[in-house]
């Protein structure tokens, strides 16, 4: 009996050391790219200044310009990489994710609403997360009403079809509002659309943090029940599950998640779509591991996106979610032609 259980818990403990590993990697990355930039510093001068010592130009540089940016880009990619997950595993499809249902195109149009109508610089903190995440809401309502039928099981291909026909529309009227607004409002929304990490003052951070601690427990202690609907509708109904509540308070939280990360950081859906896959090849399916794996993974991706920018001049203003989805095509187009 001992040895059954020992074997049952060797994939979890394995997702757990993994974790670990990529938890270690995430900081020492992270260490990296507070030295990237046209002031240098040491990882060891990076370390001093954030105990309080390093000189004065050094502490401004690291904490007014470098670490609001470095954090910004491992939450957009906690965000993305948890919802990417819960997304795949709720509609038992590899290809799910914010970007190809729709959910972000949908939060985007209502940012891109907000700012050309509203707002000329998208300043405000708290209310940007709170319209994306009624995009993504109205988003995700409108497909799962144009993609499902009656009295008939849930087909994921049909929503992702949906999702990418939404998407379509909901491109449209954003390319028709940039075309009407000023100069300065266009270009914002226009480095925002390409994965802009706009979003790099504290108060925006602090924002960010709390709603991803928030909507990232809510979903984190659905795990089991993430596990079980993903091995079958039916199984988890058999299994004592309310598949239809537990589909609704998953597919909000990630798109809760995938809503705030898209109002901060912009265009980074290939995040969800990646991250997921990178991180099921290295932990497995448990989705108690795999959701932090995914998240890690996908935040160090932003990270070195974003240190290429900040590192190379021939990149220099190019949006970090550029790089992503140059870096992700690739592996989109591989996943596509193994479906």
């Amino acid at each position: 009996m001992n040895s059954i259980v020992k074997k049952r818990l060797s994939p979890l403990r394995k997702g757990v050391y993994v974790n670990a590993a990529l938890l270690f990697l995430l900081i020492a990355v992270f260490l990296v790219g507070c030295n990237v930039g046209q002031y240098r510093m040491s990882v060891g001068e990076v370390i001093s200044t954030l105990f309080g010592g390093g000189t004065d130009l050094g502490r401004v540089i690291l904490f007014e310009e470098r670490l609001p940016r470095i954090c910004l880009a491992v939450m957009v990619g906690l965000g993305m990489g948890m919802s990417g997950v819960v997304m795949q595993d709720l509609l038992h499809n590899d290809l799910a994710s914010p970007g190809t249902l729709g959910v972000s195109a949908g939060s985007g149009l209502f940012v891109t609403l907000y700012v050309a109508l509203i707002q000329g610089n998208g300043s405000s903190a708290v209310l940007m997360p709170i319209l994306a995440l009624f995009g993504g809401l109205l988003s995700a309502g409108l497909i799962f009403l144009f993609g499902t039928r009656r009295k008939q099981r849930l087909q994921p291909t049909r929503l992702i079809m949906t999702g990418v026909a939404m998407s379509s529309a909901y491109g449209a009227v954003s390319t028709f509002l940039m075309l009407i607004i000023d100069e300065s409002r266009l270009e914002f929304l226009q480095r925002w659309q390409s994965g802009e990490l706009w979003g790099t003052e504290w108060e925006y951070i602090v924002v960010f943090a709390v709603w991803l601690l928030l909507f990232g427990v809510m979903t984190y202690r659905q795990g089991r029940v993430l596990n079980v609907i993903n091995v079958g509708y039916d199984v988890a109904r058999g299994l004592g599950v309310n598949v239809g509540r537990q589909f609704l308070y998953l597919s909000v939280c990630a798109v809760a998640l995938a809503s705030a990360s898209v109002a901060f950081g912009g265009n980074f859906f290939f995040l969800g779509l990646i991250g997921p896959h990178i991180a099921r090849r290295l932990v497995g399916t448990d989705a108690r591991v795999l959701m932090p794996a995914s998240g890690i993974i996908a935040g160090i991706i932003v990270m070195l996106a974003d240190m290429l920018v900040q590192g190379l001049e021939f990149l220099a203003n190019i949006p970090a979610g550029i790089v992503v989805s140059v870096l992700s095509v690739p592996y989109f187009l591989y996943l596509l032609m193994r479906s």
